[in-house]
This record gives C-alpha cells, structure tokens and sequence, in this order.
C-alpha cells in the first residue's frame, strides 16, 4: 500500500506509514466506504406512470373534498371568513403534496428541494496515487520523537 501523504510503498499489514507516521487503517476504511457508497447507487424503482396516476388521483378526490367542506362551511350561519381559509389552505396543500409527487418522476428519484443544500461528496485519492510528482524533492517531514533521536545518534556518536 502506497501513502497517500508521502508516496511511501509500505507494507499491507502496516498500521502507519513508514516515513510520515499517516495513519493508514484510516486511509484504507476511508477507501472502503467510497468504494462502497460508489458501486451501490440507489436506483429509483418508482414507475413514472404510477407517480402520474396517484397524483391524479389525490388531485381529483382533493379537489371534490375540499370544495365540498368549503360549500358546507359557507352554508353554516355566522361563518365568518373560516370558509375561505379553508379553500386556501385546502388548496395550497393539495398543490403541494401533487407538486412532491411529480418531483418523483426526475431522474435522480428524489423530489427536488431548493432550499436544501447538501455538501460535496469528500473527495479521496484514488489507490496508488500521491499528492507529489516524481521529479519533486522529497519533504521534511519531523515527528515528535526525530529531535530525542537525534540527540541519543549524537551521544552514541561521542561516545564511540
């Protein structure tokens, strides 16, 4: 497996990179997810045509019920402005619901909503890939411990 940092070829069952400590069983689950979250796109498995037929439906009966109830509240004595609510508020859900139902039949499967932002996807380095060229000089890299081993190298070193 080659790091993603560095570009260093290090060994399956490694747990961290030999050169700049990445910690690679993350890497490697991380790619595993992609890979998953990849390979099984979700496909729509509603037919058009019924989407078309229920929305047809709901509109037909809504209509004759919403009618109905708002000539019923007007035929009540003192009724006020309750009836023209109604009619509105009857007719906005209606519209509503019918508009969910057709957003259906688009290609994605999932009614388009506008006002819902979802993020990007994370992007991941694909296998065998690294964020360095070939011909680039090689980074400094320094982990917490390079400068206690340096100075044991440096006393190993007088002492010999």
């Amino acid at each position: 497996m080659f790091c993603p940092n560095c570009g260093t070829e290090n060994a399956k069952s490694q747990k961290f990179c030999t050169r700049c400590g990445t910690n690679l069983l993350a890497i490697d689950r991380a790619r595993e997810i992609v890979n998953e979250m990849t390979s099984s796109a979700p496909v729509s498995q509603v037919s058009p045509n019924l989407v078309f037929i229920t929305a047809a439906l709901i509109s037909i009966i809504g209509i004759i019920a919403i009618t109905t109830a708002t000539i019923e509240l007007a035929n009540r004595p003192n009724h006020g402005p309750e009836p023209v609510m109604f009619c509105v508020a009857g007719f906005a859900t209606l519209v509503l619901i019918c508009r969910y139902l057709m957003g259906l039949i688009k290609p994605g499967g999932k009614p388009s909503m506008k006002h819902v932002i979802s993020p990007a996807p994370p992007v991941f380095p694909t296998p065998n890939t690294t964020n360095r060229t070939l011909n680039e000089a090689p980074a400094s890299y320094q982990s917490i411990v390079e400068d206690s081993t340096r100075q044991f190298e440096r006393e190993r070193r007088s002492n010999s």
